[in-house]
């Protein structure tokens, strides 16, 4: 079975390496282009071209992720004043993600509270998340993967391998329209549901209750 990340975080190996380079030499034999004119092309545009190979093995690779893992999503991207309101904006990135897809399996919780301290405020829990860059912060395109997954399968899987109920997502930092800073979470009801909502930054408390979502290592 794939392991449960993204490819954009996993190393590809010299031995995959050399295999899709044989397939690559291969389908140009075949191709019956000419081998001079191949060849000028590849002196001056081989960067590029491998650049565009890379990127649709890419692609391919993380939508078979998705066919065969159901805890595997497609991230989407996130744009604030279409899914809150007129208005909102992105203030700020924590870190940096990348790939397209979201392992739900690579889900951890961190509070970021330090031994005797029941809560922080949001700036300092902040702080403490940016003095941590190996910490891996789920952002904007991470929530919405999960909360437009239909049934929200993977939150109802995280709650009951993980007993997860809340996740809040600091690699984006949202400004209101008021000039509040903000971030998203996700929380699960009472009734099983699950429901969206963002709490501010500089104003609210953070409990351990109210963890925030981090990609494990996959190393």
């Amino acid at each position: 079975m794939l392991k449960n990340v993204s490819p954009s975080e996993e190393t590809i190996t010299g031995g995959q390496i050399v295999k899709l380079t044989d397939v690559i030499a291969a389908a140009l034999r075949k191709s019956g282009l000419p081998s001079d004119a191949s060849q000028q092309v590849i002196e001056s545009q081989g960067a590029e071209i491998a650049g565009k190979v890379v990127e649709d093995v890419r692609t391919r690779v993380e939508a078979y992720q998705c066919s065969v893992e159901p805890h595997i999503l497609q991230r989407k991207p996130f744009d604030p004043e279409k899914f809150i309101g007129k208005g909102w904006k992105v203030d700020e990135q924590v870190g940096k993600r990348t790939g397209g897809n979201l392992g739900a399996g690579q889900i951890i919780r961190k509070d970021y509270l330090k031994s005797g301290e029941s809560y922080i405020n949001g700036e300092e829990r902040l702080k403490r998340i940016k003095a941590t860059p190996e910490d891996i912060q789920l952002d904007g395109d991470d929530f919405l993967a999960l909360w437009q997954e239909e049934g929200h399968k993977a939150l109802n899987w995280l709650y009951k391998t993980k007993a997860i109920t809340w996740l809040s997502f600091w690699g984006i930092i949202l400004r209101s329209p008021g000039g509040h800073r903000s971030v998203l979470y996700l929380c699960r009801l009472e009734d099983g549901s699950w429901r969206w909502g963002y709490d501010w930054v500089d104003d609210d408390v953070w409990y351990a209750g109210h963890p925030a979502a981090v990609l494990a290592s996959s190393k």
